[in-house]
């Protein structure tokens, strides 16, 4: 890395002799000047985004705490992002204002390029690698920015590395479902399952995922899962839906009104699907006459 930067350097001030007569060259600096530092800034917020993602595994960082700067630098970095675009057009009226210069000047053009390009590819692996990974899910690609991209395979690196981290399979699993890969999120969801059993919160989501595969099915793993929830939350309402769902399943009308009216009770009297619910439960009482 490092004889890669002297040798931008040294291709950086031989630009310089070739190009200092020009009337541009002035300005020329002070724009390299700025996207240099923009450049050190977007490393930067990435750097830190990385280091706030392994102190959340390695020392559990509180969650909001570590969700606020989350926020705070995914904000500043597209701010960043946004400004580095804008020098490529720029960079081509500058280009195109020169003076034309004699025949070894396309030679020496042509290595600043490819040595240019080495040195943005060896500093900015990561971030193609992130591209490259949108490429190959073009249905979220539309929707989501390439640095998530970039985030997840940083995350799954890491927990090659650390296979017990319990709430890095959790993240994990919450960013396939971004990446819409249901499938990858369930493995995901499974192993961090399997670490940490008791968390209503990884029950809640792997149970919904289970079920939300095929609806048709309320025994089995989405069954443990959903009544593990309930044991640990009996009032989640995710979990008295389910079995309330499951016991009508099954013919079990006046178990399901136990579970359903409970809900019932704990939603909110604003709620768009209390209607829903009640009109569920008219049905289930209709059968029971």
């Amino acid at each position: 890395m490092l004889m890669l930067l002297v040798l931008a350097v040294l291709l950086l001030l031989a630009s310089g002799w070739w190009l200092m007569r020009s009337s541009s060259w002035s300005r020329a600096v002070g724009a390299s000047g700025e996207h240099a530092d923009l450049a050190l800034l977007r490393d930067r917020l990435i750097h830190q985004l990385d280091e706030l993602d392994r102190e959340r595994l390695d020392r559990g960082v509180e969650a909001g705490t570590a969700a606020d700067e989350e926020r705070r630098l995914s904000s500043e970095l597209v701010t960043v992002l946004r400004r580095l675009e804008q020098f490529a057009p720029a960079a081509s009226s500058t280009a195109a204002a020169e003076r034309p210069v004699r025949w070894p000047a396309p030679l020496f053009v042509g290595l600043l390029l490819v040595a240019g390009i080495g040195v943005y590819v060896a500093m900015n692996l990561t971030s193609l690698q992130g591209l490259w990974l949108a490429t190959r899910n073009p249905a979220a690609t539309a929707q989501v920015p390439p640095m998530v991209f970039e985030m997840v395979a940083r995350l799954e690196k890491r927990l090659a590395e650390q296979p017990n981290a319990a709430a890095g399979w959790m993240r994990l699993g919450r960013s396939y479902m971004v990446l819409q890969r249901p499938d990858d999120a369930r493995n995901a969801y499974a192993k961090a399952y399997a670490l940490m059993p008791d968390n209503p919160e990884l029950l809640s989501d792997y149970a919904w995922l289970v079920f939300n595969a095929d609806p048709s099915v309320t025994t089995g793993l989405v069954s443990d899962l959903y009544h593990r929830l309930y044991k640990l939350v009996p009032d989640h309402p995710d979990a008295l839906w389910f079995l309330g769902f499951a016991a009508f399943q099954q013919g079990h009308f006046r178990e399901t009104l136990t579970y359903w009216e409970r809900l019932q009770k704990l939603l909110p009297p604003d709620d768009p699907g209390r209607a829903h619910l009640q009109q569920a439960i008219d049905s289930v009482r209709a059968r029971l006459r």
